[in-house]
């Protein structure tokens, strides 16, 4: 009886607790230092990573400094940490092999993981600096609580006004305060995001049938910005000062991460850490409205950037073409770093180091270039426009367009173009029409064939616009022919009939079908395969599976996967990797096959707005949950107006 006993007490405790993940992602959450120098810290879900030494914000990875100590805690019981390192970059090695081995640690494929029961673990970098991308902790909570309310925003200092949103576990109910005192049920129920604009301490704590969970805190502190009138002036600040530039800036070039722009005093570099989705969507071309704001940073002892968590960004209204400064190589110095140039008469030659070029002018002078093969082309130009950037102390330049002045071959269609032809430039006499476009990657077709137009065009076109006489010169990337634009030939469309994709089963997608425009049907899919990136996924249908890779036409992975089936439409491709090829999917369009069209009322998911809507928003309203759908007044509530609404709509006939 007493072993009996005994294991019932053993199986109460271990039902009685259940295991969450807190995950820390460089760049998302942070903590103050931008290098790996002084005390850190940071906190999320309530687990805190300090570290004695290091850069909690130091952009991409987490750098815990050589001899730095780093301690994870938390008040629950940690089981397990895992924490994914960068590895070799460059000359440096910052893996997962510069920690001390403790009680518990494994160290495998730059992932260090530790098995226990502790509510603090301490690791100590006493090899070389580590640096990690990922930090997920394992925590042990008790199941006879709740799970406390988690912050859209982490707890710090803000410059512009923000929504914060609350999120809770299934099923219950956040109450929360905003004047520093802990809620009670008594206080306002969380049902639409907060808006913050002054100084604010935000208490909240979830309440599930007769549970409860812990309060949580989060102080957000209205941040002063100063204000400058240009770039110049902005330059001219200490390095981390957060300011707002009251001037209109003028995008020129967007590369990745980096959008650059001038105005009438200097240059700037706009770097967005991946995450910024409103200052991504900066183009060539746009002019940015006054009073963009960031910290300012300098990168590599000389690019001046404005980085970090960038506040009033307003989308471009208006545009402006940039044009470049025309100069000689001579001009490309460290003092001249961004500067956006045109170098005319010049020929650019391979060095022996791959990727690197040499830029020679008419009058002799030389500087170098940094580019890949697949774009920087050899040869005597009429002019090429870059960028001056620096590497290591030196300048050099990333080539953003040459050109030279010999007429086209003419051929008929696209099926004519040669792939042996690489860098000869061709004319299309026949017309071809738009399937997509979606930054540098114009998509064509004819009678003959599709193909991928890749290169700035300064233009936007839609699906079905009819160009003529285009022409550009023959690039052969991963085995497959494209065309890099010469964009004077690209004027503007006819308006045409849309493409429509050709509805495929995977195991008809083949290489023959290179910059296709297809659609398949009813796939499933898991993934990502990339991790953190987010972009790589396998989908699978009846006949087969195929990878999809994210890229661009503002196509973002979809929140849930299993169980779902979607239509993913997009372009085949191919992706080469050590002379192995994989087929791919670029999708511009993942249509969620269970999502369902929006009737208003439609509460129980029918397709019709009836009584049976009625008895569900009754049961919401006597459990106390809200539902946006079931908001029907939009007063942020779920009440005896919704119910009225809901009567208005079925006595009209049930129409949205």
């Amino acid at each position: 009886m007493k072993k009996l006993l005994s294991l019932l007490f053993v199986l109460a405790c271990s039902i009685s607790m259940y295991a969450i993940d807190v995950v820390f992602v460089a760049g998302e959450t942070v903590g103050k230092n931008t290098s790996a120098q002084g005390a850190d810290e940071m906190t999320l879900s309530g687990v805190t990573v300090a570290t004695t030494n290091g850069g909690l914000n130091a952009g991409n990875a987490y750098r815990l400094a050589k001899n730095s100590v780093t301690t994870i805690s938390s008040s629950s019981t940690i089981t397990k940490i895992v924490m994914e390192c960068v590895g070799m970059v460059g000359t440096s090695n910052y893996g997962a092999d510069g920690f001390t081995v403790i009680d518990g640690m494994t160290v495998a494929d730059q992932v260090v993981t530790w098995a226990g029961s502790a509510n603090s673990v301490e690791f100590t970098a006493s090899g070389h600096q580590v640096r990690v991308s990922k930090i997920t902790v394992t925590i042990s909570v008790d199941a006879t609580s709740v799970q406390a309310p988690k912050f859209s925003v982490a707890e710090g200092t803000f410059y512009a006004p923000f929504e914060l949103e609350l999120t809770g576990e299934t099923g219950s109910t956040i109450y929360y305060t905003l004047d520093g005192k802990d809620p009670t049920i008594a206080n306002a129920v969380y049902a639409a995001p907060i808006a913050i604009s002054e100084t604010t301490t935000v208490k909240a704590f979830a309440v599930k049938g007769e549970l409860q969970s812990e309060v949580v805190t989060a102080t957000y502190t209205k941040g002063e910005a100063q204000t400058v009138a240009n770039i110049a002036a902005f330059k001219a600040l200490d390095e981390g000062t957060v300011a707002m530039i009251n001037n209109k800036l003028n995008v020129f070039y967007v590369q990745g991460d980096n959008v650059y722009a001038k105005d009438a005093t200097g240059y700037i570099c706009l770097y967005t850490k991946s995450k910024n989705a409103d200052v991504k969507a900066y183009k060539a071309g746009d002019v940015i409205p006054a009073g963009i704001g960031g910290t300012k940073t300098v990168y590599r002892d000389y690019i001046l950037e404005m980085a970090d968590d960038f506040f009033n960004v307003q989308p471009a209204t208006e545009t402006a073409v940039v044009e470049p400064e025309v100069v000689g190589a001579d001009f490309v110095t460290v003092d001249n770093v961004l500067h956006y140039i045109k170098i005319e008469n010049c020929n650019v030659a391979a060095q022996e180091t791959a990727s690197y070029y040499t830029v020679t002018d008419a009058n002799g002078a030389t500087c170098t270039a940094y580019g890949s093969a697949n774009y920087v082309k050899e040869g005597d130009w009429d002019y090429i426009t870059a960028l001056i950037t620096v590497y290591s102390g030196k300048p050099q330049l990333t080539i953003i367009d040459q050109y030279k002045e010999i007429p086209p071959t003419e051929i008929a269609n696209i099926a004519a173009l040669p792939a042996e032809a690489d860098g000869v430039t061709y004319k299309i006499t026949g017309d071809v029409t738009v399937v997509a476009q979606s930054g540098p990657q114009l998509y064509i077709t004819d009678e003959s064939g599709d193909m991928l137009v890749y290169g700035t065009l300064g233009k936007e076109y839609n699906n079905g616009d009819v160009l003529s006489g285009i022409a550009g010169t023959i690039t052969v990337y991963n085995g497959l022919v494209e065309l890099v634009p010469v964009v004077d030939t690209f004027g503007d469309a006819v308006a045409g009939p849309a493409v429509e994709p050709e509805v495929l089963p995977i195991e008809e997608i083949s290489q023959d079908l290179m910059h296709h425009f297809v659609k398949i049907e009813a796939v499933t899919m898991t993934g990502p395969t990339d991790g953190e990136k987010n972009r790589t996924f396998v989908m699978a249908d009846e006949t087969g599976e195929l990878q999809m890779y994210i890229n661009g036409f503002g196509v973002t992975a979809p929140a849930e996967l299993e169980g779902k089936t979607f239509d993913v439409t997009g372009f085949v491709a191919i992706y080469t990797k050590n002379n192995v090829s994989t087929l791919q999917l670029y999708p511009c369009e993942i249509k969620d096959l269970s999502e369902k069209p929006g009737i208003k009322g439609d509460l129980n998911g029918d397709g019709q707005v009836n009584a049976g809507d009625v008895s569900e928003l009754y049961t919401l309203i006597l459990a106390g949950e809200y539902s946006q759908a079931a908001d029907l007044n939009n007063d942020g509530q779920v009440n005896a107006g919704d119910v009225s609404e809901l009567y208005s709509i079925i006595l009209a006939g049930g129409a949205n």
